[in-house]
């Protein structure tokens, strides 16, 4: 399972990334040293299976097999990468006790399942919505400065902060070393 779940992680970063180059309004700003490259773009709509899960991100490994598993029982097919929202701020709440929805881009068709998988895992849509979106490079530890400097952009640039923060991971060479993860970050902004 884990060897399937690499693999559509994988192919679904590779079209996640070309969407967002295709798509994607590149701003720079040299001020601002904590990335290379920020992105304002639009995200489309699109349905996505979803589970809340409570805990530590470390451990939400087993969340995503648990909902890569409910996929393919009921045949949805991921369409893009998979993603977590953040509900709760982690520098208030202890790592017990975050709450992060983890969602699987799948095809539209896939909204007849909603309302009937169960209380905390469903199928919804996500409404189209502008984004700030920054990368994590890889060999970078400490995202804090990366998300730290988005808000920061984000501000000076005039937008205002719409919903909590997404990350979806682009490339993880399956180590336990989050520094050689990359990651992207994505804000919705009005």
């Amino acid at each position: 399972m884990k060897k399937k779940r690499k693999v559509i992680l994988i192919l679904s970063a590779i079209v996640f990334v070309e969407i967002a180059c295709i798509a994607g309004i590149c701003v720079r700003d040299d001020n601002l040293q904590f990335c290379p490259d920020v992105t304002v773009r639009r995200v489309e709509p699109h349905a996505v299976l979803y589970t809340v899960y409570r805990g530590h991100y470390k451990d939400v490994g087993t969340a995503i097999d648990e909902l890569l598993e409910l996929a393919g029982e009921k045949h949805l097919t991921p369409v893009g990468p998979i993603y977590t929202g953040y509900l709760n701020n982690p520098l208030l709440v202890s790592g017990d006790h975050w709450l992060i929805e983890i969602r699987i881009p799948v095809a539209m068709d896939a909204l007849e399942f909603a309302g009937t998988l169960g209380e905390m895992t469903d199928v919804k849509l996500m409404p189209a919505m502008k984004v700030v979106s920054v990368v994590k490079p890889e060999g970078q530890l400490d995202p804090g400065p990366v998300i730290r400097g988005l808000y920061t952009l984000i501000n000076q640039r005039g937008y205002r902060v719409a919903g909590g923060m997404w990350q979806s991971v682009l490339y993880n060479d399956s180590s336990e070393d989050y520094s050689q993860t990359r990651t992207e970050f994505m804000i919705p902004v009005l």
